[in-house]
């Protein structure tokens, strides 16, 4: 167990900026209404919602490349790959504005929020690799939110 846990702990780590991130990760602006409550391997919420009103400016939360912009099951949905094994993923868009290949620079402009259950809203997901994390560590500029979790597999 202490080995998963740690490598939890390493996992993140490498994905956290360092407190002088300097502007280097653009958090969504808005309130977090939807947590990231995984269960098990396929149940639960795999990234966390941010109540936005619908037609505003969704920005990459960092420097990347976009990976996939298009519809899934309907819901159109950005992905940026980061480097080293870093992806952020946004969903419920009303729009997208930048097509797969685009180079993005933390805050620039990648779509317009849309709706989840008629309310303006964003998801947000982040993963290492294949896995998810809770996009919360990735988007603090701050080593003070590490703190141990379990690794799925």
């Amino acid at each position: 167990m202490l080995r998963t846990l740690l490598v939890g702990v390493i996992l993140v780590s490498a994905i956290v900026p360092d407190a002088s991130c300097g502007g280097a990760i653009v958090p969504p602006v808005g309130q977090v209404v939807r947590a990231f409550a995984p269960v098990g391997s396929y149940a639960g919420h795999w990234g966390v919602d941010v109540a936005m009103e619908r037609g505003s400016t969704v920005r990459a939360v960092a420097d990347g490349v976009v990976t996939f912009a298009s519809a899934v099951a309907g819901v159109r949905t950005v992905t940026i790959f980061h480097g080293g094994s870093l992806r952020t993923s946004y969903s419920y868009l009303d729009s997208i504005t930048v097509a797969t290949g685009d180079r993005l620079l933390a805050g620039d402009a990648l779509g317009k929020s849309g709706t989840d259950h008629g309310v303006g809203a964003l998801h947000v997901s982040s993963r290492v690799g294949a896995r998810y994390v809770d996009p919360a560590l990735v988007l603090s500029c701050s080593r003070e939110n590490l703190r141990l979790m379990p690794v799925y597999r």
